[in-house]
């Protein structure tokens, strides 16, 4: 988990630029900062007693204008209408593959974007697609390069028909952090729950998609965002690559800590910096298919990489395991261990997940 930002503004640039980020805080709340200082700002968030931030060096021309393709919401008064596939595919899911993928990606000392740990898993990451997707001609998997250790991984299902071009996101940020003493890319940081547990649920979707033979009308990207926990580095740059290109993105879902209850176990829909159209009908997903107890709660600036896409006028939504302050408090240590998590729970996600997939990349009826 790492807050939003829509107004710009001029800042005096340092003379040692080369060795600051650019860090925003909030709308019209910028300052130039070392990575020690970020690590900081990190901790200090994490532990409750600051809100989050996004890196903007390389990207603070982004505005919040609205894409061409986005001035008509298709989730719009829409309701699910897939059920028949959505019903067949859900069985398939498995319980023990995503409890699984959270125990390897936990076992990496560290996901750093710096350190080879984060690259390490990162290729692990492209590996697993690869693997699933194996005898698969419509399925591409492609490590995104940053300028940084690790890269963001992307694997693509190929729509057909006329809404081919169209694209459904669902993404999770692939790198972990912690606080403490020593350097941030030495640290212990399992990140079993932030954010193990969405990689795992995407990996999971993506098996039963991928080996059901599903074939979606819109194009599925699957993506491991790099360095979310940095200032959204990862999202931001490839949000930017999407709307340079001007491609469609319909919709996107953020999977970011799925797998630990609380003292009241419900699924939390984030409200703020989401697109509201989109928020209803996932909502309407969890009435159709899981049919457990949903919330809705704010999460602030930038929380996630939702952020990314939501800033640059993109539908995003984002299910989240509980409210802020009830939500996994080990996050950020070496102790967001798997142990810590419910795979019962986390499983509402990735049936949640799939749903979405599904319903999202078929042709509306």
């Amino acid at each position: 988990m790492h807050v939003l930002l829509f107004s710009l503004f001029i800042v005096n640039v340092p003379v040692n630029a080369s060795e600051l980020r650019l860090i925003e805080t909030g709308p019209g709340q910028r300052a130039w900062m070392t990575e020690q200082e970020i690590d900081a700002l990190a901790t200090a968030r994490h532990s409750g007693r600051s809100a989050g931030f996004m890196d903007v060096t390389d990207f603070a021309d982004v505005s919040d204008d609205i894409p061409y393709f986005q001035l008509k919401n298709v989730f719009e008064n829409k309701a699910p209408s897939q059920q028949r596939i959505v019903d067949e595919l859900l069985p398939e899911l498995s319980g023990q593959n995503f409890w699984e993928s959270i125990e390897v990606l936990s076992a990496f000392h560290n996901r750093y974007y710096k350190s080879e740990s984060g690259l390490a898993a990162a290729n692990w990451i492209a590996d697993q697609f690869t693997r699933l997707a194996e005898g698969r001609t419509d399925v591409t998997v492609e490590l995104v390069q940053h300028g940084f250790p690790q890269p963001s991984v992307v694997a693509t299902i190929q729509g057909r028909g006329p809404k081919a071009n169209e694209r459904i996101v669902l993404g999770g940020h692939s790198d972990s952090t912690s606080s403490g003493g020593g350097l941030p890319a030495t640290r212990r940081a399992p990140g079993a729950d932030d954010n193990a547990s969405g990689i795992a649920t995407l990996l999971e979707v993506f098996r039963v998609l991928a080996q059901s033979g599903f074939q979606p009308d819109r194009t599925i990207e699957f993506i491991a965002y790099a360095a979310e926990e940095v200032g959204l580095l990862g999202s931001q740059a490839i949000v930017r690559a999407h709307k340079t290109q001007n491609i469609p993105v319909i919709a996107v879902m953020q999977l970011d800590m799925t797998s630990y209850p609380g003292s009241n176990p419900r699924l939390t829909l984030i409200s703020d910096y989401v697109n509201p159209d989109l928020n209803r009908f996932t909502e309407a997903l969890i009435d159709t298919y899981l049919k457990v107890p949903r919330q809705q709660a704010p999460c602030g600036y930038g929380c996630s990489d939702h952020a990314s896409w939501t800033r640059s006028g993109y539908p995003a939504v984002f299910p989240f395991e509980a409210p802020l302050g009830q939500d996994n408090a080990y996050i950020h240590s070496a102790y967001d261990t798997i142990d810590k998590l419910d795979m019962a729970f986390g499983m509402h996600f990735v049936k949640l997940g799939l749903a979405f997939a599904i319903e999202t990349s078929l042709g509306e009826k």
